[in-house]
């Protein structure tokens, strides 16, 4: 049996014994769960005007689908190009503004991933050549 099939099986007795919706509201909360970087500052909500200075920064554009974007509260969020940064986590050059469907997309994905997933090298995301 392998290590794989020996996980499912916990977790099905897991779920037998907790209910399938105990079971998958724990799997839930898990998924959701941040890295525990006790290093990092934390995320902070930013005033209006940082919105509005990242959009002019970059010309309207969204870097994650390169499409134009209209600043209005609710369709954009500032997302943090690297979220598991440790140093200057909320500093303005881990700062970029995007749509809000594209920011929910991306998720957290490491670097590596953003960059696999859009076809992309990592200078490129971070606003490199």
């Amino acid at each position: 049996m392998t290590r794989i099939q020996i996980v499912i099986d916990q977790l099905d007795r897991l779920k037998a014994e907790y209910g399938d919706f105990a079971f998958r509201q724990a799997v839930r909360s898990i998924r959701q769960r941040r890295l525990d970087n006790g290093h990092r500052e934390r995320r902070k909500r930013f005033p209006w005007s940082k919105y509005q200075s990242l959009y002019r920064m970059q010309r309207g554009v969204c870097p994650l689908c390169r499409d134009d974007m209209v600043l209005i509260r609710g369709r954009v969020e500032i997302d943090h190009k690297d979220p598991n940064r440790e140093e200057g986590f909320n500093d303005d050059d881990n700062l970029q503004l995007t749509h809000r469907k594209c920011n929910r997309k991306k998720s957290s994905r490491s670097l590596y991933q953003q960059a696999k997933k859009s076809n992309r090298n990592i200078a490129e995301l971070l606003g490199g050549s």
